[in-house]
């Protein structure tokens, strides 16, 4: 139906054809003419014209539709496929002799505007044109659209750029480096408020009241004297050795050293344990303690030293807030020197500190060592070869 009005047209001469409508609603919205076609009640109409608000087809060969409201199908067919766009529109046939119908849109202002417009205002700026009854792109606009490629950058270009993704990647692990050390000293490690201080195992024996130390015995047996306390009121005062028992002075345990009440002078060793550890630290540490948690004592040389909890009970005098906590160390890590030292405490939740421990095996497996391998000296000939380079 399509090709017969086709045909008419041209063999009628450029006077059979319909003129373009100025407008669709007597408004400022002329037409144009552009290759599309319309799919009306069955039958495929030729485009000729067509607004923002109204349409103008040939070729109608079915009975008078003038007034109907009806769902028509513009297709615009385009290299290798097509865009059709469903509008509804009021049909009304102008010329039975021609079959041209004005078809005018209901609503205008429809989801198909945006797409109309678009394929109007391409055709109307030269970036579509009519090829073989087809919409395409003309190949001066298809040269245009290639990108060029890109300059080089400069020297100075580059290593901007570079600076900036460097500092970019350090930001971003410095961030990271924070979180995971917040996350380690506020979640899974927790600092011990205050210092502990070392102190000998033992019974102590302290100044009961202020005075000036006269007379100190390290070595003296059951009984004898240990040190003698010149008194603030003027009296001398003896403190002996209560068992055969070795006996560890303080740094306060030295002739002419000026005491205050409570002070420790002297500590009666009734076992053979070294030096303990003894910190005041809130109730809810010391309850992670006993609860398996590991603590571990910060040494000036910058080593930890894994401790052990013996003790633990209320701080005398307290609130019942604080705890007062009794640890020892393993072997003889802690000698009568390091006797009134303070050291700083750290307690580690149980689970993380076995994870610590596993990660500090496993790394420590990976590190490169001088000797060869247990499992290599197993091996005949790298244990041979091994004995031969040491003779």
């Amino acid at each position: 139906m399509l090709m017969q009005n086709r045909l008419t047209s041209e063999s009628g001469g450029d006077d059979q054809k319909p003129p373009l409508p100025d407008n669709g609603h007597d408004s400022d919205h002329p037409s144009i003419w552009m290759p599309f076609s319309v799919f009306l009640d069955g039958q495929e109409l030729e485009g000729v014209g067509i607004s923002l608000v109204a349409a103008y087809v040939g070729g109608w060969t079915g009975a008078d539709i003038s007034g109907r409201r009806v769902i028509a199908r513009f297709s615009f067919q385009f290299e290798g496929y097509s865009v059709v766009l469903p509008i509804e529109v009021e049909v009304q046939v102008e010329a039975r002799s021609s079959g041209t119908c004005k078809l005018t849109f209901l609503n205008p202002t429809g989801p198909h505007l945006a797409h109309l417009r678009y394929i109007m205002n391409a055709y109307l700026a030269g970036d579509l044109v009519q090829i073989n009854e087809l919409l395409r792109v003309p190949p001066e606009v298809r040269q245009k659209s290639v990108a060029a490629p890109p300059s080089r950058k400069s020297f100075r270009e580059r290593m901007r750029r570079f600076a900036g993704a460097l500092m970019v990647t350090l930001l971003t692990l410095g961030l990271i480096g924070l979180t995971l050390y917040t996350i380690h000293y506020h979640i899974f490690v927790h600092r011990v408020p205050g210092l502990a201080t070392v102190t000998p195992a033992g019974l102590p024996l302290t100044a009961p009241e202020a005075g000036q130390i006269a007379y100190v015995d390290q070595n003296a047996g059951e009984g004898g004297v240990v040190f003698s306390l010149q008194s603030a009121r003027g009296g001398m005062l003896n403190f002996s050795n209560p068992c055969d028992c070795k006996i560890v002075l303080t740094e306060s345990g030295t002739v002419g050293a000026t005491v205050l009440p409570g002070t420790p002078i002297a500590y009666v060793r009734t076992t053979d344990s070294g030096p303990t550890i003894k910190a005041v630290m809130p109730d809810e540490l010391a309850k992670l303690l006993l609860f398996g948690a590991e603590a571990k004592a910060s040494l000036p040389d910058g080593s930890d030293l894994p401790l052990t909890v013996t003790d633990v009970k209320a701080e005398d005098g307290g609130s019942g807030t604080m705890a007062a906590v009794t640890f020892t160390a393993q072997g003889e890590q802690l000698t009568a020197s390091d006797i009134g030292k303070t050291v700083a405490l750290t307690v580690t939740s149980k689970p993380y500190g076995k994870f610590l421990d596993r990660l500090k095996e496993r790394l420590s497996r990976l590190r490169p060592g001088n000797d060869v391998s247990e499992r290599a000296q197993s091996w005949p000939l790298i244990g041979h070869a091994n004995a031969e380079t040491m003779r």
